[in-house]
């Protein structure tokens, strides 16, 4: 057990294990403004303390985050194909735990990029996404049943999703432990459901870049299972990306009452060294600052031909979907 210390404690109990004994990691965002994160001496988690009020948070995910974030009140061409090959991705590590016939929830859809890829390989799916601008794209300009709302307010009949996808969306929210607990009331016995967040663990990119106002949370993989246990399900797999700047996983809903609230032993020293370590000397000595600079280039490349051969976002999203048949969806 940790020591209480009154100058390190949190205004808002840990969404994991209900501490408030926890200590600030970082003081401030990528653009160099005070933002104040703390780590969990009890579980390891991070979040940013103090954080807007929820009407605040509501207020700039339903107009100003896509603003902020990419300029745009809708997406632009090369917005959709970005989106596109990363939701063709998605749907391949998916690929394993789908049956035919799923009736998948996309939470968080964006302009509807996953939704657009499930149902053209035959699954029955749909979403929400809070942001007006981009909602409005996926229903009106993809024609998919994309719909404008917040978790809290959705209407979904109880069990009648065999899967609910949350693709970075559950750092940006209040309390992620709400959200997942109540998708599970959406899941027919069994079902399945798939968090991606990014990894509060990843040196691939510059450590200033790291936290943001967006991200209330951040996880790394035992934080991340341990909230599913929480929540009321069975892990099924756990997964990094290559590299190590994302994290998934995949579970089941559990018959079992849901746990209370989880402390995860040593992992608040894993996590405070990693970003302790986390500089930005250590970084321009490893081979990150001269990977990623190339890796762009040839994504912005592709990315440009691509836009360029499809004037439509349907056309767009059509060929990154004939071009993974090519190949073969589950390589």
């Amino acid at each position: 057990m940790h020591k209480t210390n009154a100058a390190a404690q949190s205004s808002i109990p840990c969404n994991l294990c209900g501490s408030s004994d926890a200590e600030p990691i970082r003081s401030k965002d990528r653009h160099g403004d005070y933002l104040r994160s703390v780590i969990c001496r009890r579980c390891g988690l991070v979040w940013t303390d103090p954080r807007p009020t929820p009407e605040q948070v509501r207020e700039f995910y339903a107009h100003g985050y896509r603003l902020d974030y990419k300029g745009t009140y809708q997406p632009k061409a090369k917005h959709i194909y970005r989106s596109g090959k990363v939701a063709v991705d998605r749907f391949r590590r998916l690929q394993p735990v789908l049956e035919p016939g799923f009736r998948v929830l996309d939470v968080g859809a964006g302009s509807g990029e996953v939704v657009y890829v499930l149902r053209a390989m035959g699954y029955e799916a749909c979403g929400f996404e809070p942001n007006e601008g981009y909602a409005q794209y996926a229903a009106e300009v993809l024609g998919l049943p994309v719909r404008q709302g917040f978790w809290q307010d959705l209407v979904v009949a109880p069990g009648s999703q065999d899967m609910v996808t949350i693709f970075h969306t559950v750092e940006h929210l209040e309390s992620p432990y709400d959200v997942m607990r109540h998708v599970r009331q959406w899941l027919r016995p069994q079902g399945l459901l798939s968090v991606e967040v990014p990894n509060v663990e990843a040196v691939c990119q510059q450590p200033h870049t790291q936290f943001h106002r967006g991200h209330l949370y951040h996880f790394n993989l035992a934080t991340m299972e341990a909230m599913h246990r929480r929540a009321g399900y069975t892990v099924v797999s756990s997964s990094s990306s290559s590299d190590g700047g994302n994290i998934t996983v995949v579970s089941r809903k559990s018959d079992a009452t849901p746990s209370g609230p989880t402390e995860v032993p040593g992992n608040y020293e894993r996590v405070a060294s990693i970003l302790r370590r986390h500089t930005a000397f250590r970084h321009l000595f490893s081979p990150y600052p001269f990977i990623r600079p190339f890796s762009k280039l040839a994504a912005r490349w592709e990315e440009q031909r691509g836009v360029r051969s499809h004037r439509l976002a349907k056309e767009v999203l059509d060929a990154l979907i004939s071009d993974a048949l090519r190949v073969g969806v589950a390589k």
